[in-house]
């Protein structure tokens, strides 16, 4: 899904059923076995991509495929704020810069798992949907062990999306910033 996105993202130019089929066809060489298939050669480069990245693809597949977003952009601006505000916090302490240990968190902690519950519900009742969708799917994704960590942390967050999440509020200041200047040029006209 995620190659899919980025196949979407660079062929904009191109007509809309060829875009659509050309994803498709990725996304079927992706799911074939190993020796052939795209799934082995980029996992063994990126490592599993969590659960997160690929609600965030299939998000923007149908953003690029309807030309609606599934999420207001005020949603997307603040879970990727969260991405990489908890990338700030998570990564230099599970490297060592602290005797705290998040990641050891995500081995089936009790308290974590309910401080993500209440971090649901309060997202929930803020009628904040995509961040109560993430939250479920990658804890039913990591109930069932539908990836090769048993860490709950690997389903919820990983160094690409990260790295996407930032790129995203760097292009979102960038766009807001040229809105701002087109509109001040038009009220000074």
């Amino acid at each position: 899904m995620v190659l899919a996105a980025i196949w979407l993202r660079l062929s904009a130019r191109l007509p809309l059923p060829v875009r659509g089929g050309l994803a498709v066809a990725l996304v079927v060489w992706s799911l074939l076995p190993f020796p052939v298939g795209l799934a082995g050669w980029v996992m063994s480069y990126l490592s599993h991509l969590s659960i997160t990245s690929g609600l965030l693809a299939v998000a923007a597949i149908h953003h690029r495929l309807r030309g609606r977003y599934w999420l207001p952009v005020g949603q997307l601006r603040a879970v990727c704020v969260m991405l990489v505000g908890l990338a700030l916090f998570f990564y230099p302490m599970s490297l060592g810069s602290s005797y705290a240990d998040p990641y050891a968190l995500g081995f089936g902690d009790i308290l974590f798992s309910s401080v993500l519950l209440l971090i649901g519900l309060f997202a929930w009742m803020n009628r904040a949907y995509a961040p109560c969708v993430v939250l479920i799917a990658a804890q039913g994704a990591f109930y069932f062990n539908l990836l090769h960590s048993d860490n709950l942390w690997d389903y919820l967050i990983d160094p690409w999306l990260v790295f996407w999440a930032t790129g995203w509020l760097v292009r979102d200041r960038l766009v807001v910033r040229r809105d701002v200047r087109a509109a001040r040029r038009q009220a000074a006209t």
